[in-house]
C-alpha cells in the first residue's frame, strides 16, 4: 500500500538536520515493589506559574477494550517487500505489537476462493502459526475478471464486492479479526491523475459518491454472516480537513460500522509539522466532527496508518526527531477513550533505498535491525499494556501529561511537546517514587521532589499511591 503524505502541501518541505540518538536501553529497571500502606501524595508545594494535577485511580475512565498496538505487515506481496514470517513474529514479540493489519487483495484470490483459507498468501498463512496478534484485515483491489468490479463502481460490481467480502470472513474467521473496506480509495482506485481534495464528483471515481455505497453495501453483507465482526470505512490518504471522509459518513457508508478508519501523516509537511502534536491535532479535529457527519451517531476511530519516514528523501525525517514523535503519538492515542488503536507503518522497512520513502517507514530496517524509534516503541507499549487506566491533559499548550493507574498504584507520563523546551514535574507529598525516561534506566527521586521533561517521555511511577499530585509547568 502507498503510504501518503498528508499535513502539508509540502511545498515548505526541508530535509531535518540528521541528530544522534542516544543509546537506548531496552529493558528499563522494574520499579519498586509495593509497599503495604497506600499513600495519599496529593499534597502540593505552592508554585507560581504551575499547573496542579491531583488523581485517584476511580478519577480516570476505563476503557471497554483494550487499546490496540498494531503494525503493518506485507505478506501479500512478502517477497517483494522481504517480510518474512519468523522474522517478523518475532519482532512483534520484541516490540509489544498485539495486532497487525494486512491486505487480502480481493484480485489476487479470485475467482478461484477456497472459503477454507487455502489461497490465502502462504507466508500470511505461516505467520498465522507463529503469532497470536490480532488480524486487521484490508479488502482491497479491484477484479478485472468481473465486469464493473475494476474498480468496483457499478452495481454489479459492487455486489461482486460485497460476496467477495462475505467469503473473505469466512476464510479467515477464528482469530477476531477486524476488516477494513479498502485502502485509501481517495488516492489509488484510479492512479496516474492529479491528486483529488476533498469529496469529487461524478467524473471521478475517487469521489466519496462511489465509495460510500461500496462500504455500506459490503458492511452489511459482512454483518449478515458475522454480526460480531467489526468492520472499519473510511481509511482515506491525504485528506485535507476530512473533507472526503465526512462526506463519506453523511453518504450512509457507516450506518452498520463499527469504526472509522484514518490514515495520519506529516513527514511532507514543513518541517516544523513533521511532528506527533500535528497529528493528534487533525486526528482530533476529525473526531469532533464525526457524530454530526454521521446521522448524530459517534464512532471510535482507529488510526490504521501512522508513522514517519527515516532516510534521505527531502520528505524524511530525522531519526531523532522520529524516535520521540513515535512514542509520544502512541502513548497520547492509548489515553483517547475515543481511538480503538493504531497500526504503524510498517513492521520493517520494504527496501534499502534512501531516496525513496516507501522503503523507510519501519521500526526495523530492511535486515530487521532495530531503528531509531523500535525501543521508545516497544517501551510505550509496554505501558500501554501495564495500564489499567489512562487519561491526558495538556499543560502550558506544550507539556503533556498523562495520568495513569497500574496494578501497582499511579503513576504520570509526561513529555514536551514542543521542540527545544524542557517541562519541570514537582511530584507532591513524602512517599517514595522512581523516575525513567523511555528507554534509559530507572533513577530514584530527586531531594526536591523535581524532574526534568524532556521530547522523550518520562514516566513517574509510585506503587500503593491512594492519591498523586503533581505541578507541571512547560519551562
Amino acid at each position: 500500500m502507498l503510504a501518503s503524505c498528508g499535513g502539508g502541501d509540502g511545498s515548505s518541505a526541508s530535509t531535518e538536520a540528521v541528530t544522534t540518538v542516544p543509546a537506548a536501553v531496552p529493558s528499563p529497571t522494574p520499579s519498586p515493589a509495593v509497599t503495604p500502606t497506600a499513600a495519599d501524595a496529593s499534597a502540593l508545594p505552592t508554585e507560581a506559574g504551575a499547573t496542579a494535577i491531583i488523581f485517584a485511580a476511580s478519577d480516570l475512565p476505563v476503557r471497554a477494550s483494550p487499546y490496540i498496538v498494531g503494525a503493518a505487515t506485507h505478506f501479500s506481496y512478502a517477497a517483494l517487500a522481504g517480510y518474512d514470517p519468523d522474522s517478523v513474529a518475532q519482532r512483534f514479540t520484541d516490540s509489544g505489537i498485539r495486532a497487525f493489519r494486512e491486505d487480502l487483495y480481493w484480485n489476487a484470490l479470485a475467482p478461484d476462493w477456497d472459503v477454507t483459507g487455502a489461497h490465502l498468501p502462504q507466508p500470511l498463512v505461516t505467520f498465522l502459526g507463529k503469532t497470536t496478534a490480532r488480524p486487521l484485515y484490508i479488502l482491497n483491489n479491484g477484479n478485472a475478471f468481473i465486469p464493473g468490479a475494476s474498480p468496483p463502481v457499478a452495481d454489479a460490481g459492487q455486489t461482486a464486492f460485497a460476496a467477495y467480502a462475505q467469503r473473505a470472513v469466512a476464510a479467515t474467521t477464528g482469530r477476531d479479526a477486524i476488516y477494513e473496506i479498502w485502502n485509501e480509495w481517495n488516492r489509488n482506485v484510479v492512479r496516474d491523475k492529479p491528486v483529488m481534495v476533498g469529496p469529487g464528483d461524478a467524473s471521478d471515481y475517487r469521489a466519496s459518491l462511489y465509495y460510500a455505497p461500496l462500504a455500506a453495501r459490503a458492511t452489511s453483507a459482512i454483518k449478515q454472516v458475522a454480526p460480531s465482526a467489526k468492520v472499519l470505512v473510511g481509511a482515506a490518504g491525504d485528506d485535507p480537513d476530512w473533507q472526503w471522509t465526512l462526506d463519506v459518513l453523511a453518504r450512509g457508508a457507516a450506518a452498520q460500522a463499527d469504526g472509522i478508519s484514518a490514515h495520519i501523516y506529516n513527514h511532507c509537511a514543513s518541517t516544523a509539522n513533521r511532528t506527533a502534536s500535528e497529528a493528534l491535532g487533525r486526528l482530533t479535529l476529525l473526531h469532533s466532527k464525526i457524530a454530526g457527519a454521521n446521522g448524530g451517531r459517534d464512532l471510535p476511530l482507529y488510526v490504521t496508518e501512522w508513522g514517519w519516514p527515516a532516510g534521505t528523501n527531502v520528505c524524511a525525517v530525522s531519526a531523532a526527531k522520529i524516535a520521540t514523535n513515535v512514542p509520544q503519538f502512541l502513548l497520547h492515542t492509548a489515553a483517547l477513550p475515543w481511538v480503538a488503536g493504531s497500526w504503524y507503518y510498517e513492521t520493517k522497512d520494504s527496501g534499502v533505498d534512501p531516496t525513496n520513502i516507501q522503503h523507510n517507514f519501519g521500526l526495523y530496517d530492511a535486515n530487521y535491525a532495530a531503528k531509531s524509534a523500535q525501543c521508545a516503541f516497544a517501551d510505550a507499549s509496554a505501558v500501554i499494556a501495564d495500564a489499567k487506566a489512562m487519561a491526558v491533559q495538556s499543560v502550558d499548550n506544550g507539556l503533556t501529561v498523562i495520568r495513569v493507574t497500574t496494578s501497582r498504584g499511579l503513576a504520570i507520563v509526561a513529555w514536551s511537546a514542543v521542540a527545544g523546551r524542557q517541562g519541570r514535574i514537582t511530584v507532591g507529598g513524602t512517599a517514595a517514587y522512581t523516575t525513567r525516561t523511555l528507554c534509559q534506566a530507572t533513577a530514584a527521586a530527586a531531594s526536591d521532589r523535581t524532574v526534568t521533561i524532556g521530547e522523550m517521555p518520562v514516566v513517574i511511577d509510585m506503587p500503593n499511591a491512594s492519591r498523586l499530585g503533581v505541578n507541571a509547568r512547560l519551562l
